[in-house]
């Protein structure tokens, strides 16, 4: 089959369209913890979950998010912000002397 413009087109927009859908529901921390073995992912998913739900786009890295994402150790949450502000794409983390750090959608 060969490929024209025009299909090649229409195809990059179903993938547009696709890639704009989303998953709606109630997805709890504990699944999330459950099958995402990533530290890194978790953490990103939970920060999110927690801006999504009070409707803002920073949230600082509080106790209770860390505990819902199940991240525990001062060295781990340590790699684990680095791995964001190294490679996770959209979003970023400024860290604050003697607060806790914030977790922030880039626009």
């Amino acid at each position: 089959m060969k490929l024209t413009s025009y299909s090649l087109a229409l195809s990059s927009n179903q993938i547009r369209k696709r890639n704009a859908l989303f998953l709606l529901g109630p997805i709890k921390f504990e699944w999330i913890n459950s099958n995402i073995p990533d530290p890194t992912s978790r953490l990103v998913l939970v920060a999110r979950a927690f801006m999504d739900m009070e409707g803002v786009s920073e949230i600082a890295l509080t106790g209770k998010v860390w505990a819902a994402a199940k991240i525990s150790g001062k060295d781990k949450r340590r790699r684990v912000l680095q791995i964001i502000r190294d490679g996770v794409e959209g979003y970023e983390v400024i860290s604050r002397v003697g607060k806790a750090s914030l977790f922030k959608r880039r626009n």
